[in-house]
Parts: structure tokens; sequence; C-alpha cells
């Protein structure tokens, strides 16, 4: 009987090996191909949203057709400012606050200016 008690006090039993662990060093673990298909696809959408905002028109650009042109903003505080705005051969001077746009006062625009010949 002293035998199993000898062999239990003297064996070092060691728990069996977890199926899903991988005993690879850190470093060593190589990059899936997975995330680097990401990567890769992320660049390219990146670069190709880059390329269209360059070259198709967006709204709010400087076109010579627009009907209404933003010429300067002021600020009078936190939540209000004055704007001149050019609208129909006229230009608009408008308060804009939390409580509504309200027209302060108009002046006819000024003609353009033609390009003196030498």
């Amino acid at each position: 009987m002293a035998e199993p008690v000898a062999a239990a006090a003297g064996a070092v039993t060691s728990a069996p090996a977890i199926p899903f662990k991988q005993d690879t060093p850190l470093g060593a673990a190589p990059v899936g191909g997975g995330a680097v298909a990401v990567l890769l696809l992320s660049l390219l959408v990146i670069v190709a949203v880059l390329f269209l905002r360059r070259r198709l028109p967006l709204a709010g650009g400087t076109g010579a057709g627009r009907l209404l042109r933003v010429l300067e903003r002021q600020p009078l505080g936190p939540r209000a400012q004055l704007v001149v705005v050019e609208f129909a051969g006229q230009r608009l001077l408008l308060a804009h606050t939390e409580q509504g746009v309200a027209q302060v006062a108009s002046a006819p625009a000024p003609a353009a200016a033609a390009p003196e010949a030498p």
C-alpha cells in the first residue's frame, strides 16, 4: 500500500495541452492575409475618394452659374453673425441668429470691372 502513496507523492503530473492554444512566440506569428487585404482595400478607397473630390465639382463650389454667393461672414457672438450675400445684382446684409434671419440692409452690387487692354 505504500507504493501508490509514493507514486502519487513523487510523480508530478502535467496538465493536458489546451487544443486551441498555439505555442509560438509573439513576434513570430505571421500577419493574416485577410488583415493585409483589408488594409490595402482601405488605402485604395481613400485614394479613390481623394481623387474624386479633386475632379468632380461639389456643391458649394465657386461656379460661374451660381445665383447666390456668400461674400463675407462676421461673427457677432457664439450664435449670431452678419453675412454679406450677393443675389440677383444686389448685395444683402443679413443678420443670422437663433431666432432666424433678417435683412439689415441692401445695396446694388458693383459692376464687374472689365480688364483693361494694354
